[in-house]
């Protein structure tokens, strides 16, 4: 990687994994809490899944803020400096960046996880990741070659 400029092959393998990890997610779109509350392998698959697409989406965050010399100290960071960085557009950028706290409730609080807020997440909010998604691919095809 140079200085200054982001590994688009990096941030790419990134982005296949996050949409591999959305395309198994997408598949129990709908599940009710106490669904996910009974079935303790359908809960894992949803809340693993819901970790990787986090993670993707942040290390390419963070991956892209550094390469772009911007600290980010926290991962709610990571996404405001894309906003900052014109990679994300400002509204989307403001409700992307609880991603990040979902994915700290995920890796750190997993026994007493809200699954109202997985759900939630699950049936509402995948086209997020997405869009997200997206925006990153415009601004890699934008940018000059890595």
């Amino acid at each position: 990687m140079s200085p200054g400029r982001a590994d688009s092959s990096v941030v790419r393998r990134h982005l296949a994994a996050l949409r591999e990890a959305l395309a198994n997610l997408r598949r129990h779109s709908g599940a009710k809490p106490e669904t996910l509350r009974a079935d303790m392998d359908l809960r894992w698959t949803v809340e693993h899944g819901l970790q990787l697409c986090a993670r993707n989406a942040i290390d390419i965050a963070t991956h892209l803020a550094a390469t772009a010399g911007l600290d980010a100290p926290d991962y709610a960071s990571a996404i405001d400096r894309l906003t900052g960085m014109h990679v994300l557009p400002a509204e989307f950028g403001a409700r992307f960046r609880q991603i990040a706290g979902l994915r700290n409730v995920l890796v750190h609080d997993y026994i007493e996880v809200d699954l109202e807020v997985v759900a939630r997440v699950l049936d509402a909010n995948l086209d997020d990741f997405e869009e997200f998604a997206r925006w990153v691919e415009r601004h890699l095809d934008e940018s000059p070659a890595a």
